[in-house]
């Protein structure tokens, strides 16, 4: 007894002594006076590279001349005065101050545009910006993608004729008006009325209540001159549902509001300070009846109004918006990781002083980011391929734009849904990755997960994406089942009888789950499954008790259009890489979505696992081949990063430096924004008072 007790003793008294012992960090910095190892680490892990950097740079910005393109326009942003900060540091600027400089990089790009003659340029220099301000991106993206998008996609020729040379060269400066502050992006539940005036030939455009108030409309609050706003269209009494329609918000010369026009500031947000998110109210505004968008619906001279062929083509500007989720997420989180992943190489702590890359925990946590902002940007291309051609439609086969709004529309709610989400948890994993670096504002992740924060719910929540996804995948599996041929992200469900006959998978090696089409097959088989399965239960409640029904299995309703957005994710990355076959490249890029591959397998093991299909011991086998996979992956992880060349003054967070010197950066960077030294005005004012209050039993103002 006495034994063991002085063995416990001894042994802690040992780990006391571990605690207390110099660590070989502190004895290289404190004592040895070393130089900092971060630059010969990151020196390192880039000579260690399994690919070369450049070759991956020309695959993500598509080709050498690109490349070249978004070199020079990183340094225009860099040189001009009104591009880049002129002094200080973003995260310290108010919002008026934000505000002001956002709107002076527009102007200047603006200017820019005009002189610039290589197209490849002005597209890199847009580019720059998004990279080096988020609120500059979002201004430029409301004006070009939602507000051009809207005349593009809903105006007819002469529409675009009459508007599109201005809109170009922001001598109208556009903004979305969408969302309402009762209904959010519920289209059918909007309130703002259109209605049609016979006896002017005018449409008025009115918020009946508080809740029809335009809410969170991004240029609105002080710079907008124009809106396309989406109405109830009322004629003779009846609603005809939502149109488009142009209204002038504020007078170009003087800035000043029109009549009948009421617009504000939402006021201080999470984060995007630099944009005029704003609020709208219509109290009787008159528009010619030409400011309706009439491509698919209209209202001819003579009054009479011919409806569209099919609702769901008041809700196309959502697609291409939805799409570009893919674009946004590869600026915040290129950015992020970067930080992340060279703080990871360049911090060591440990018994042996590791780099904190190292450590499982941390890799396994990283590393799948890394691979999905690389498939982020491949998928986005094929994405916008296809809705590419899709457009066109709108403008030469308007049979043809019908027969793919489905499906894009199905494949743009669950990506928007599935991929957003992940994004916020790669935000979170690099925020802490980076221990308490990463809450400084400083370091720009903290900012960038504000930036990015509005994802999930702008532009149409989440959830409710995702149950629009659901809804399209059990009415086309009805489809299926009904004789009718499916086609696009679906088209799976044509033989869905013989995906079910296999109960069990096959899956009995690790390498198995390397091979694309294994994987493919396993997860279509859990969609089919999970969707024949709600599919019943929701044709059993029948059409009176759908709405219960659908509420009651709407959790398991998103985890079907979870899992089948994760299966075409793969799909279309798979395809985009197959483009790249002859690069040196292509290993590293399959690689990647191997590990991606394991990961969304991994991500739904629980659904596997309740059907059967897996058992205990494949379910071990996709948790180890990930932990491999992602350790593999670690070696190539400072050259992955730097594959998308952010220059430092973008990422604008010294932790995150190229050159991997990074606390004197960081020291420097806080001790610039230190004003002054002395005491406050606040503490003579309270900490005094309360510092020099006499102790129990001392007279005020003794000096015994």
């Amino acid at each position: 007894m006495e034994q063991n007790s002085s063995s416990s003793a001894v042994a802690r008294l040992a780990a006391v002594q571990n605690h207390l012992a110099i660590q070989p960090c502190f004895q290289r910095y404190a004592i040895h006076n070393d130089k900092p190892t971060g630059p010969a680490d990151l020196a390192r892990e880039r000579a260690n590279a399994s690919f070369k950097v450049e070759d991956m740079t020309e695959v993500l910005l598509r080709g050498k001349e690109n490349a070249e393109a978004v070199a020079v326009a990183f340094q225009m942003v860099q040189r001009d005065p009104d591009l880049r900060m002129r002094d200080g540091h973003h995260y310290d600027l108010t919002r008026a101050e934000d505000r002001e400089q956002t709107m002076r990089q527009i102007a200047r790009t603006v200017e820019l545009k005009k002189t610039i003659k290589d197209p490849r340029l002005r597209q890199a220099l847009f580019m720059a910006m998004a990279f080096y301000s988020e609120s500059y991106s979002m201004r430029m993206y409301v004006h070009d993608m939602l507000f051009k998008q809207a005349l593009l996609l809903f105006g007819t020729a002469e529409q675009q004729d009459k508007w599109m040379d201005d809109i170009e060269n922001w001598r109208v400066i556009g903004c979305f008006a969408m969302t309402e502050l009762g209904h959010s992006s519920n289209l059918r539940g909007l309130e703002t009325t259109s209605t049609y005036d016979r006896a002017t030939n005018e449409f008025v455009i009115h918020s009946p209540t508080l809740t029809a108030t335009k809410w969170w409309i991004g240029m609105s609050g002080e710079t907008a001159t124009h809106t396309v706003a989406i109405c109830q269209t009322i004629v003779d009494g009846e609603n005809h549902g939502i149109n488009w329609f142009i209204v002038p918000l504020r007078d170009p010369k003087t800035g000043r509001l029109l009549p009948g026009v009421t617009c504000g500031d939402i006021g201080h947000k999470s984060s995007r300070q630099g944009l005029d998110n704003g609020w709208i109210q219509f109290t009787q505004v008159r528009i010619p009846r030409e400011n309706m968008l009439m491509k698919w619906a209209s209202m001819s001279p003579e009054g009479e109004f011919t409806p569209s062929p099919n609702p769901v083509l008041s809700y196309a500007t959502l697609i291409p918006e939805r799409f570009t989720i893919l674009t946004g997420s590869q600026v915040v989180l290129a950015q992020s990781l970067t930080i992340a992943i060279r703080y990871g190489a360049v911090r060591r702590q440990g018994n042996h002083d590791e780099q904190i890359l190292d450590y499982q925990t941390h890799y396994t946590s990283l590393m799948p980011g890394v691979s999905f902002i690389y498939m982020l940007n491949i998928v986005d291309r094929e994405l916008f391929d296809k809705w590419d051609q899709v457009a066109e439609y709108a403008q030469t086969d308007a049979g043809a734009f019908m027969r793919e709004i489905p499906d894009q529309h199905g494949v743009s709610a669950g990506f928007k849904g599935t991929l957003a989400w992940y994004v916020t948890e790669v935000l979170e994993s690099c925020r802490r990755a980076c221990g308490g670096h990463a809450y400084s504002a400083y370091n720009s992740i903290a900012g960038l997960i504000g930036d990015y924060g509005v994802v999930t719910t702008g532009g149409g929540d989440n959830v409710v994406l995702m149950q629009q996804s659901a809804r399209y995948l059990i009415t086309t599996l009805k489809w299926a089942q009904e004789g009718q041929e499916v086609v696009g992200s679906v088209s799976y469900f044509n033989e869905y009888k013989k995906i079910l006959s296999h109960n069990k998978t096959t899956l009995q090696d690790p390498r198995d789950l390397l091979n694309h089409e294994f994987v493919i097959d396993v997860l279509t088989w859990a969609c089919a499954k999970k969707a024949t399965e709600l599919a019943e239960k929701l044709t059993e409640a029948g059409k009176a008790n759908f709405d219960q029904a659908w509420n009651a299995n709407q959790v398991e309703l998103v985890r079907l259009a979870d899992v089948h957005a994760w299966r075409y994710f793969l799909i279309l990355y798979q395809r985009g890489i197959d483009r790249e076959k002859n690069k040196s490249v292509y290993p590293m890029l399959r690689k990647m979505g191997q590990l991606m591959s394991t990961f969304a397998i991994r991500k739904h093991l629980d659904l596997f696992l309740e059907e059967s299909y897996f058992d205990g011991s494949h379910a071990k086998l996709v948790r180890q081949l990930f932990l491999d996979q992602c350790k593999d992956l670690r070696k190539d992880a400072v050259p992955l990063v730097d594959a998308w060349t952010i220059p430092d003054f973008v990422l604008k967070a010294p932790i995150g430096k190229y050159d991997g010197n990074i606390y004197p950066a960081y020291f420097a960077t806080v001790n610039a924004a230190q004003k002054s030294y002395d005491p406050p005005a606040y503490w003579h004012k309270y900490a005094a008072p309360l510092v020099n209050a006499p102790r129990p039993g001392e007279k005020k103002g003794c000096q015994c």
